[in-house]
């Protein structure tokens, strides 16, 4: 599915159904009423700073946006912390069925497609319902990095040379693995949120790295009159990326793999889980 851009504020020209029904929110909890399902849309959320409705059940939520330009509602589709899917539904029941095909049951990207001719899969969600998440992530990111150092020239702060290093290693490549700017971080997860118990990496130019532990002080800074907090991770140390990739080993946390399924709250409802059985 193409990008559409997102309605800031509901149009009565193209919306005049969702105006007179009080907002996305009651709009689509009636056309759902009305399939029937049993499905609870949230309440609104005052935060999003768009019109906006979500839809969950267990591990599996959808979210409606509204089309800025054209009348069309914005669906996607997630389960276990990682985007199947997205849908651009030309009315509001359609959305709503969709949104019911995908929580009330456990349909699988195929009975999604069979179902909404406007459903359009991620390479994610196909690789992620195939059991290999963890493998499709590495090959991306390697690749998606691969073709910026191409397109841009490989900068000093290009971390492809340490993603190569890392995938070589059994001990990170059971991992997922995340850029955030150039830094390279692993989840023990491959749903968002990820945890944020492991070391991560960035590079510093001249071929070196830094590897940093998941220890952090938060330190206020002040820019241009704005005050903002910043994390302030602890260094491990420097190197090359094969030496700062064994630095990243040397610091997992104990018991650390494999990357399962879920989010980082569901692997904390897990360990509490396994704790009070314990006990």
């Amino acid at each position: 599915m193409s990008y559409r851009e997102l309605a800031k504020q509901v149009s009565e020209d193209l919306y005049p159904d969702i105006v007179s029904a009080g907002g996305l929110v009651a709009a689509l909890r009636e056309a759902l009423g009305e399939l029937p399902s049993v499905l609870e849309v949230d309440p609104e959320e005052p935060l999003i700073p768009l019109p906006f409705a979500r839809v969950a059940k267990e591990s599996r939520f959808s979210q409606v946006f509204l089309a800025a330009n054209e009348r069309l509602f914005v669906v996607d589709f997630w389960s276990d912390g990682v985007d199947y899917g997205r849908a651009a539904c030309v009315s509001l029941p359609q959305a709503a069925y969709a949104i019911n095909s995908w929580i009330s049951g456990t349909a699988t990207i195929a009975t999604m497609e069979a179902r909404i001719d406007a459903f359009a899969p991620t390479a994610m969600g196909r690789s992620h319902e195939a059991g290999r998440a963890v493998d499709h992530q590495w090959e991306s990111l390697l690749k998606r990095w691969k073709q910026d150092d191409e397109r841009t020239g490989k900068s000093a702060e290009s971390p492809t040379a340490l993603i190569e290093a890392a995938r070589k290693r059994p001990e990170l490549r059971q991992l997922f693995p995340v850029t955030s700017l150039n830094a390279l971080g692993f989840s023990r997860t491959t749903g968002y949120p990820f945890t944020d118990d492991c070391p991560h990496a960035v590079p510093i130019g001249n071929d070196r790295f830094r590897a940093h532990s998941a220890t952090y002080r938060i330190v206020q800074r002040r820019s241009r009159g704005i005050d903002y907090k910043e994390a302030i991770y602890e260094v491990i140390g420097e190197g090359t990326a094969e030496e700062v990739v064994q630095m990243l080993v040397d610091n997992l946390p104990p018991n650390c793999g494999p990357a399962v399924n879920g989010t980082a709250e569901d692997l904390a409802k897990k360990k509490d889980g396994s704790s009070e059985a314990d006990s």
